[in-house]
């Protein structure tokens, strides 16, 4: 039996014992190489499930949708490693409680197919421990190694030409599971925090200020570089900023559901060396 059709079983048992309410889960797109999130509530549309290569969205934004998880019943969910360690971090910053959250896990790599075992974000725990290691394509990596040997100068201009393509359409904080604010900052004119025009003032205040708010949140699901409609390379600044927490800090997000937000935790003996 493929692991479609395993995971659709599996679906369609979770459904018709009623350990959960509903399926978050991938469905046929509008071509065949393309897969768009799935609803199910009956195991008689379990068959409707796609699970391959195809399937890279991350679906756990869908978490955090208004009223899904007050009633308190379970919801499966079918997430990619980077997908659980946003249900991690979701859990932290006390947006969900993952003990309601039933995950069918699976994971793509260099194209291949292959079945993640567990269903509660404790289960795959040594899992995520491996991926602190970049998984960079061999395109992102020249890109990363050209950038890092630019001088200063040279990286804020790359770094401007990128972002004055920027229309502000926030297509990449739609697709984020860490943008889930009610209102955005940049949804505020009173006072008005970022410019909302695209212009380069504007698309350098948003696109800096998304950087830093996903530091140590990041998951590198890659969405927002998917969405992104003019190509910013999105997700190799996040990549960049992800790299100096660890160094930093050793934090590596989305480790566990009790792992505390690094930026927004303090310990008394932090270091004070930026006090003189």
């Amino acid at each position: 039996m493929s692991i479609q059709e395993q995971y659709r079983k599996r679906a369609a048992e979770l459904l018709a014992s009623g350990e959960v309410k509903i399926i978050i889960g991938y469905g046929a797109g509008s071509t065949p190489d393309r897969r768009r999130a799935l609803f199910i509530r009956s195991a008689d549309d379990a068959s409707l499930l796609h699970v391959d290569a195809a399937c890279d969205a991350n679906l756990s934004g869908y978490l955090v949708s208004e009223g899904l998880l007050s009633d308190r019943k379970k919801v499966g969910i079918f997430l990619r490693p980077e997908g659980i360690r946003s249900v991690n971090i979701l859990a932290a910053e006390s947006q969900l409680d993952p003990l309601q959250i039933v995950i069918i896990g699976f994971n793509v790599e260099n194209g291949s197919l292959a079945a993640l075992q567990g269903s509660g974000v404790n289960d795959f725990s040594s899992l995520i421990s491996t991926l602190k290691e970049s998984r960079s394509t061999p395109e992102e990596q020249a890109l990363i190694e050209k950038i890092e040997g630019m001088t200063p100068e040279e990286r804020f201009a790359f770094w401007q030409a990128e972002f004055s393509k920027c229309i502000k359409c926030y297509a990449c904080r739609q697709v984020c599971p860490m943008c889930y604010c009610k209102r955005c900052i940049v949804d505020n004119n009173q006072p008005q925090w970022v410019h909302t025009s695209s212009h380069t003032l504007g698309n350098f205040e948003w696109n800096l200020v998304r950087a830093f708010h996903l530091s140590g949140r990041c998951v590198e699901c890659g969405g927002c570089d998917r969405a992104c409609p003019v190509n910013i390379p999105l997700r190799l600044i996040n990549r960049r900023m992800a790299q100096e927490v660890l160094d930093a800090f050793d934090h590596f997000s989305g480790m566990s559901h009790t792992q505390e937000p690094v930026l927004a935790s303090f310990k008394k003996d932090d270091p004070e060396t930026f006090i003189l």
